[in-house]
């Protein structure tokens, strides 16, 4: 089957597609950060006892803000960074309180980085295919 071009698409198209991907990015996100903001949100917690709340309360905002502009289409790239800091920020909590290392950290940020780069690379064709 060939491929439609991309200038191509109705009109109501090209204005639901950038909200129906955050409302994927927005899933993806949640679903990446929502056990970190729990244990950084949530009282009692033991890193609230271990690392001090005020920590856990600056990561979870900090993650917090990076899932909205991580969903928000026109400032996902800000989201990205948000999200990778708050999440090796939890890492680094997290090995603060004597646990184990995280091995879910790279699988995050490796999904979250194919979003942000498919994102990136359909801006860039449609910038290039619209003139």
């Amino acid at each position: 089957m060939p491929l439609r071009p991309v200038g191509n698409l109705p009109a109501w198209r090209w204005q639901v597609m950038p909200w129906l991907m955050a409302v994927i990015r927005l899933g993806v996100g949640w679903l990446v950060t929502r056990t970190d903001l729990g244990a950084l949100a949530l009282t009692p917690s033991f890193l609230h006892e271990e690392v001090g709340a005020p920590l856990c309360y600056i990561d979870a905002g900090i993650l917090g803000a990076g899932l909205l502009a991580f969903a928000w289409p026109r400032s996902y790239l800000l989201g990205f960074v948000l999200l990778a800091v708050g999440l090796v920020g939890f890492e680094w909590l997290w090995r603060r309180a004597g646990m184990g290392p995280d091995a879910v950290l790279v699988t995050s940020l490796s999904v979250l980085a194919v979003l942000t780069a498919g994102e990136w690379l359909t801006r860039r064709v449609s910038r290039l295919s619209a003139g």
